[in-house]
């Protein structure tokens, strides 16, 4: 990776961080950062597939994830599982148990993962998934399978200019109305790190229209 690209990215992206995320990503795993570099400075924001109708995974997030997967980046999921006893004087010669009961939590498929650092791309979801990012996040950090979350999503500038666009393919829907300012976009992600309490450091990448492409 050139200087070259990293500044380029630094322009055209909004890039921030939450508890030093980006110092310790940059020097603690480079090589992850290159891998992020390369998919950010691979991508563009397409139009055909900004007024695509849509209806599951869009095309933006399945295109953007592509570029990591070249880097072998990929899907996870975690499961734990516990056991509870209730009992008396554990841990003594007259140690009573009452019952056992065994315990099972699981989270929600991360979108990438590679070594300590896992993504989630949030292009265009109700802003609850915030919500689920940051506690999956926070659980991974604190059992030390990551030491970096990063969320990739709209930057909240982006709404004055899909304003601009029209209308959806085939339906009387403006744009705009698609990307709704109550779905993922950077200002929520803020809001909610403000009150929220995870403790894992974090990477904020914003997708801007400097990358837009009519196309």
């Amino acid at each position: 990776m050139t200087k070259h690209s990293e500044t380029w990215i630094q322009r055209k992206y909004h890039i921030d961080s939450n508890r030093n995320g980006l110092l310790i990503l940059k020097n603690q795993y480079p090589h992850l950062w290159h891998d992020i570099v390369f998919a950010l400075r691979g991508f563009r924001l397409l139009h055909s597939e900004i007024v695509h109708p849509g209806g599951g995974k869009s095309l933006i997030t399945q295109r953007l994830e592509k570029f990591f997967k070249k880097k072998s980046w990929q899907a996870i999921e975690t499961k734990e599982s516990n056991t509870v006893s209730i009992g008396r004087f554990f841990g003594k010669p007259n140690e009573r148990v009452f019952n056992t009961i065994n315990l099972n939590s699981q989270t929600h498929e991360i979108d990438l993962f590679k070594d300590k650092v896992a993504i989630e791309i949030e292009w265009n979801n109700k802003h609850q998934f915030f919500s689920r990012d940051l506690e999956a996040f926070d659980y991974l950090y604190k059992a030390g399978i990551i030491d970096v979350g990063v969320i990739i999503t709209k930057h909240t500038s982006l709404h004055t200019f899909f304003e601009s666009l029209g209308y959806l393919i085939s339906t009387k829907k403006r744009i705009a109305e698609k990307y709704a300012s109550t779905h993922t976009h950077t200002e929520k992600l803020y809001n909610l790190i403000r009150t929220n309490r995870c403790s894992c450091p974090l990477v904020i990448v914003g997708i801007t229209n400097k990358v837009y492409k009519l196309k």
